[in-house]
Order: structure tokens, then sequence, then C-alpha cells
């Protein structure tokens, strides 16, 4: 099975201006998990994810990525790496329903990670949604909506959240195993990889347990003892 993985150098990581997140802490992680793999942070000032709206726009996306890495690099190889832009804009793709979902992550060459869609793309905890549905009928949803997520606080990640650097280390795994193995998600609710697409199973996997599964612990081990 080695033979058919794909091992990046380095992870890139494009920071489109995100703050808040402990950069430090993800590079450690990195290096635990994934051996010789690097994280490298980039700050930019340009704008590489582009949207028509909050669709995302994959063409337009990777030419301005052309660009920055030209610019940035022109005639130089950055090396074999696995390129991640994170971003704070918020960016949706039509699914299978043919309605458009917000995403918190997409991956590719380069694969997205977006703050905005973390916060706003799992759903919240159906109580939530109750309580939001009843204030807003009422006319005063402004003035409870900080109540109800005061309440709900421990059960959803939320914007300028101590736990996002947490939740990142599972995206940004992701994004390494689909480039390594072309998968980046795993079904155990309990691993890293798990694609969850409520809130309280995002803290679940990432904050509360924040391990992979014994299958994918195989496939790191693998990683580490085979690249190079």
């Amino acid at each position: 099975m080695a033979s058919n993985l794909t091992f990046p150098d380095s992870v890139y990581v494009y920071n489109e201006n995100v703050k808040g997140v402990d950069f430090k802490s993800l590079e450690r992680f990195i290096k635990k998990n994934f051996g010789k793999i690097s994280l490298k942070v980039i700050r930019i000032k340009e704008k590489i994810v582009a949207t028509k709206g909050v669709l995302f726009d994959p063409v337009k996306t990777k030419t301005n990525f052309d660009k920055v890495i030209h610019s940035r690099s022109p005639g130089l190889s950055l090396g074999y790496g696995c390129n991640v832009i994170l971003t704070d804009k918020l960016i949706a793709t039509f699914d299978e329903d043919k309605k458009l979902h917000i995403r918190a992550s997409i991956y590719s060459f380069p694969s997205i990670i977006s703050i905005s869609g973390i916060v706003e793309g799992p759903a919240k905890p159906k109580d939530y949604y109750l309580y939001k549905d009843r204030f807003t009928k009422l006319g005063v949803w402004e003035i409870e909506e900080p109540k109800i997520k005061k309440r709900f606080k421990t059960r959803f990640i939320d914007y300028g959240d101590r736990r996002m650097t947490e939740v990142l280390k599972g995206y940004v795994s992701q994004a390494l195993f689909f480039h390594i193995t072309g998968n980046p998600f795993c079904e155990k609710r309990y691993c890293r990889l798990f694609n969850s697409h409520w809130q309280e199973g995002l803290i679940h996997s990432q904050v509360k347990v924040g391990k992979f599964c014994r299958h994918h612990k195989k496939q790191l081990c693998i990683l580490q003892f085979s690249k190079h």
C-alpha cells in the first residue's frame, strides 16, 4: 500500500489574514502525526478564494492561486507540497439536491478551509433552531440571540472560538489525507477525519476525542516510515 501513497514535503497554509489561530500548536500537531511533513504558514495580502456571491468559483480561485505562487517565487519551486488556503470567506457549492450548501472545506489542488464555513456549515443543535424560529417570529431574535448562543456555547463552534485551532487540526489533516490517498474522510465519529454535518459531531471528533482511528493511525505509521 505504501508504494501507492503520494507524500508531500510540506503542507503550505496560505493565510488570507485569518486571525486567532495558534499556528505553533498546529505545526506541532503536524510534526507529531505526519512525521517529516512540515507545516509552513504563508501570510498573504492577496485574496485567492473567489466566489460569485457565496458560490465557490474553482477556476478563478486556481488562477488567483497560480498568480500568487508566481509573484512570490517566479521560476522557483516551493517543493512538492500540499497547498491549503485558509480564508474567512463564506463558500458554498451545489450538492446532489441541487441546493447551495455552505462548506467548511473543499479538498482539491489547492484545498480550501473556510473559518466562516466551519461556523456556518455544520448544523447547530436542533433546539437552537427552535429558539431561533420562535424568537424570529416574535421579532426579537436580534435581542435574544446572544443569550441563546451563550446557552449553547459548548455545543457549537462560533467566531473567535478558542477551540478553532483544535478543529483546524482535523481539517488540515483531511487536506493532507486527500493529497496523500485521495480520500480525506473517515466514517468513524472518533476520528480526526470524520466529516461531521453537525456541530456537536465536529466538537466530538476534533475536541473531545482529538485522535485518529486505528485504521488511519496505521496509515500515519506507514507514512512516517515510508517517506524518503
